[in-house]
């Protein structure tokens, strides 16, 4: 399987984000056989419950179906290839949204999606959760997507190869301060569950307002490509980048011998796992009813007229 990895960067023009992707399809696919391109998080750009993106709304989310993937499935069917969406902020048409993951077939058909199951930030308070992780069926055979900080729970990706993904797309956003982390954990991830981590990210900065202080989120790049013996590809920190590496066909999870990791999974005694349904500190918080107060406090009330402001700070996670 030949894999395009694209590095995007934020554009201050939602319009001239989404161009940037089709010609990117374009481009990378007529220099020879792409079987599957990949998108960060965020394809269309910064959702407009980031920091000071309210007037986003309605730019950067869409329905699915809508305008914005039928571009992506013709895309598709012109260059004959798989597209990742990466995530787009999903618009549900009730005033809900989901963060979601769509793979598009060479024939320009959605074959199949993944939802973010594990909200960030205003995440909580706008976007439906996955309540459930599955494998994707492809011509390649069985791969996951986790997306974004879907990966930072480490029960994702160990469910993801234990249901028989060799491969596992990781659509997200490094963040400077996370960069040296991000690296070693999707490394680390890769190599514990004998899978092939392909990491989509991008670059640039995206500014905003929090009550009086201005939030700059800086994000650094670092696509990359590991397979449980290291990394093979690493994009860098500060350009927009293409990625084209040939990856071994993910197995079925016929039994066929494996690496270190799959011969752990072996060893698992799921028996003396309960406590892992268990209760946990914090369990009981309502972390969404917390999230809104803080944001009416910041905003003088706004989230509770139903326009949410940004919560995240600058130190925290992979992405919104």
């Amino acid at each position: 399987m030949r894999v395009a990895v694209v590095q995007t960067r934020w554009a201050d023009d939602h319009h001239e984000g989404l161009q940037s992707a089709y010609k990117a399809i374009e481009e990378v696919c007529g220099g020879g056989d792409i079987d599957m391109v990949c998108f960060p998080e965020f394809l269309l750009g910064p959702p407009w419950y980031m920091p000071g993106q309210d007037g986003l709304r309605g730019h950067t989310d869409t329905p699915v179906p809508g305008p914005v993937v039928d571009g992506f499935q013709s895309l598709a069917r012109k260059v004959d290839t798989n597209i990742l969406l990466g995530s787009i902020v999903e618009d549900l048409q009730d005033g809900m949204y989901r963060n979601t993951s769509l793979v598009i077939g060479r024939q320009g058909a959605i074959t199949d999606r993944a939802v973010k199951a594990h909200a960030f930030g205003n995440e909580m308070v706008v976007c439906r959760q996955a309540e459930s992780l599955g494998v994707m069926r492809t011509e390649f055979g069985l791969i996951g997507v986790a997306v974004c900080s879907d990966f930072w729970i480490p029960e994702v990706i160990r469910l993801l190869a234990l249901a028989g993904a060799r491969t596992v797309f990781v659509p997200g956003g490094t963040l400077r301060q996370n960069q040296a982390l991000m690296v070693n954990a999707l490394r680390t991830a890769a190599y514990l569950n004998d899978v092939t981590i392909v990491y989509a990210s991008s670059v640039g900065v995206v500014r905003g307002v929090r009550g009086d202080r201005l939030v700059e989120i800086h994000f650094a790049g670092t696509s990359l490509v590991t397979t449980p013996g290291g990394i093979v590809a690493q994009a860098g920190s500060d350009e927009p980048e293409v990625l084209v590496v040939d990856l071994p066909a993910p197995a079925d999870g016929d039994g066929s011998p494996g690496g270190d990791g799959r011969r752990w999974q072996e060893l698992r005694r799921p028996g003396a796992y309960g406590a892992l349904l268990n209760g946990y500190v914090g369990a009981h918080r309502d972390l969404a009813a917390e999230l809104r107060s803080s944001m009416a406090g910041a905003s003088g009330g706004a989230a509770e007229r139903g326009r949410p402001v940004g919560s995240t700070p600058r130190s925290e996670g992979t992405g919104s």
